[in-house]
This record gives C-alpha cells, structure tokens and sequence, in this order.
C-alpha cells in the first residue's frame, strides 16, 4: 500500500513539473477580419491569423472558402485561391487572396501543430460588403 502511494506521489510531481507549453494547445488567438465581423471590400485585401504559439510550418493547413453572395440563396460554396506568408516569428499568417473579394460571406478553416505536436483547428465566418 505505501508503495502506491509513493507512486501517486511521484507521478503527481511529475505531472506537475512538465512546463506548461509543452501541455498547451495551438490556438488562433485573433483574426483580421475578426469572426463574425463585417468588413468593407477595401479591408478584406488580406486576412491575418495570429496564434498562441509557434506553429509548425509544415502543419499548417488554411482554406479561404465564399459560402454565400447577396441575392443568391442556393450559393454553392467557392473555394478561394490565396497566397501566404508566414511572419518571422511563426505565430502569424497572411493570406492574400488571389482576387479582390466580392461582397458575401466567407469562412476560414484552419489546423496546425504547435511544439506538442497536436493537431488543433477551427473556423470562422465574416462578411464583406
């Protein structure tokens, strides 16, 4: 029984010796546009995504996709060609689409891996008028 114990104990201090970004998760932090917003024409040249942490480049993975255009109820969605450029400091992206975007809604996915090597993502909608 005292060996359990000491076990639960030294597993427990191990636990907690592990430093805290190598338990932390790759999270997009902010965006521009930001979710949910609605944005002139004239400010959707570029979107930026900032995350929490370092993401592995070769982890990276962004679609940029139109999912709907004013006065066109059954709208399929348009994949939206871009370019990118990651900044110095791996914690951001640009993306610039290949083409002014039109009015309508699009969404951004993302995944990516930080230094625990998870993959994570998510998504987010804005609008362009």
């Amino acid at each position: 029984m005292r060996k359990s114990v000491v076990a639960a104990m030294l597993a427990s201090l191990a636990l907690i010796s592990v430093p805290g970004a190598v338990l932390a998760h790759t999270k997009l932090v902010s965006s521009t546009p930001a979710a949910n917003a609605t944005v002139p024409a004239a400010n959707a040249r570029s979107i930026n995504l900032v995350f929490n942490e370092k993401v592995i480049a070769s982890t990276l993975k962004v679609e940029l996709v139109m999912t709907g255009m004013p006065g066109m109820k059954d709208h399929a969605p348009m994949t939206v060609p871009f370019s990118s450029m990651m900044a110095k400091d791996g914690k951001s992206i640009m993306l610039m689409p290949k083409r002014a975007l039109a009015a309508g809604t699009y969404q951004v996915s993302w995944s990516a891996a930080g230094a625990d090597t998870h993959r994570m993502g998510s998504q987010f909608s804005f609008t362009v008028r």
